[in-house]
């Protein structure tokens, strides 16, 4: 077993106040061991990636290898009018989990809020429920780098108006920004490089939508359908021309198919001399106007580019610590999750390690532990999917190993949420639901529970 010198966890540093850098910080404040918390959040308020950031021309960096097979003209075309901190929100968001889903365990959302809540909804709900983590908020600071010195970690912050950076010391740092929502992922294409020359307008990725404006009365090809690419392929059916040509090399559970979309396999190559598209069955359709890409991100870290081997590249324990190092931990790498109960699970688990009251197994155990992982579920991002039920599976697992805490004369800390059958059932029937409430337009903003959709737990 790995017990750490808990004695000298004093100082932590979270990097990041949305939902997880939050909750992470109530986690660990309700395990009473006099941490000193400093949370840094490079915008103006807490929210994360539930902040709405409107397009605005501004210079954004050149890519910086991160091409993931695509090219850097591609890349840059896709990042080119970014807001500076932008998140993947668009006009007229609304989540992917019903409420009782979605929320924390011990904060509801407010009544009479829609099933599924609105974009804006969530991002007041967040700030609720973080508001008494205030005193512990750097805001407008922006964490360049992190590295290790020695027993400790150096990060090096800049402020808002600040020409420098200045560096302060912590005995332990959490990354609780997911480093999988900001850096376009677009698929090798064969052609897409000329494509991206030849029409520099026509290319777009899921992390510069806002709206389906760019699409309207345009012949579109959409690429790839996840959650969000199903919710863009509305949007964007409204007003394109129809039909819609819809790229998936597999169906999102929340995919539903329109009268409006002619759907198509996997995209293979582009030919921009007749703006046509060819696909894995050899069929080709002509004439497209604009291309669409829902095909994910890519996980990047740059103030971690000191460490060696990068995050993305290693196995964290439990999809939380460095195994070389276990006062650096991640929450929320993982995806296809439930991501504010997902968070309070590590939250309890890592403050729970921190606080002295749980061990981690020994280095090799760690480390053997990951290089199952990555033989069962793949490297990258396949490591780091944990499609349902297997969210679910380790939700509890994480409930399981907090119960097996040592038991402290102050406190036990805060406990996650333990997921039974009624919440099984809930979080699997999350996709049926949402297609059911889609289905009635504008009537579904009065839709407040999923029994008015015909959905009961048996």
């Amino acid at each position: 077993m790995t017990q750490l010198a808990t004695d000298a966890i004093k100082r932590i540093a979270i990097i990041g106040a949305g939902p997880s850098g939050l909750t992470t910080a109530k986690y660990l404040l309700a395990e009473h061991k006099s941490f000193e918390i400093t949370i840094f959040e490079q915008r103006d308020s807490v929210g994360g990636l539930w902040h709405y950031t409107p397009l605005t021309p501004e210079v954004q960096p050149q890519p910086d290898g991160h091409t993931n097979g695509s090219t850097k003209s591609a890349i840059g075309l896709v990042i080119r009018d970014l807001p500076v901190f932008n998140t993947p929100m668009y006009e007229d968001l609304e989540s992917n989990l019903p409420l009782t889903v979605m929320q924390f365990s011990d904060t509801p959302f407010p009544k009479n809020t829609q099933l599924f809540a609105k974009q804006e909804t969530v991002l007041e709900y967040i700030r609720a429920y973080g508001k008494e983590l205030h005193p512990f908020l750097k805001l407008k600071h922006c964490v360049k780098d992190v590295r290790k010195a020695g027993n400790e970690w150096e990060v090096s912050v800049k402020a808002k108006g600040e020409s420098t950076a200045r560096k302060e010391q912590f005995d332990a740092v959490v990354v609780a920004v997911n480093g999988h929502t900001s850096w376009p992922l677009l698929p090798p294409v064969e052609g897409l490089d000329e494509w991206s020359v030849a029409y520099p307008d026509s290319i777009f990725h899921s992390v510069s939508y806002k709206n389906a404006d760019a699409f309207r009365n345009k012949r579109t090809l959409l690429v790839g359908v996840g959650p969000s690419g199903s919710d863009i392929s509305r949007q964007i059916g409204s007003v394109s021309k129809h039909p819609l040509l819809v790229a998936q090399r597999e169906t999102s559970p929340y995919y539903t198919s329109e009268p409006f979309i002619q759907e198509l396999p996997g995209l293979v190559a582009l030919f921009p001399s007749t703006r046509s598209a060819k696909f894995s069955d050899g069929r080709i359709e002509h004439d497209i106007d604009a291309i669409m890409f829902c095909t994910g991100y890519a996980y990047t870290f740059p103030f971690l580019a000191s460490l060696s081997p990068q995050i993305e590249e290693e196995p964290l324990y439990q999809y939380m610590f460095r195994v070389e190092s276990p006062t650096l931990a991640f929450m929320e790498m993982t995806e296809k999750i439930v991501p504010f109960p997902f968070a309070e699970c590590q939250a309890a688990v890592l403050a729970r390690v921190w606080s002295g009251r749980l061990c981690l197994p020994s280095q090799p155990e760690m480390q053997r532990w990951g290089e199952e992982m990555f033989e069962r579920q793949g490297k990258g991002r396949g490591f780091y999917a944990l499609d349902p039920p297997l969210d679910l599976k380790y939700m509890n697992e994480m409930h399981d190993w907090c119960c097996k805490a040592k038991r402290d004369v102050e406190t036990d800390g805060k406990m996650p949420k333990y997921w039974g059958k009624k919440e099984w059932w809930e979080r699997q029937m999350a996709a049926e639901m949402k297609k059911a409430f889609n289905k009635l337009g504008e009537k579904r903003h009065q839709v407040h529970s999923y029994d008015e959709l015909g959905f009961r737990f048996e």
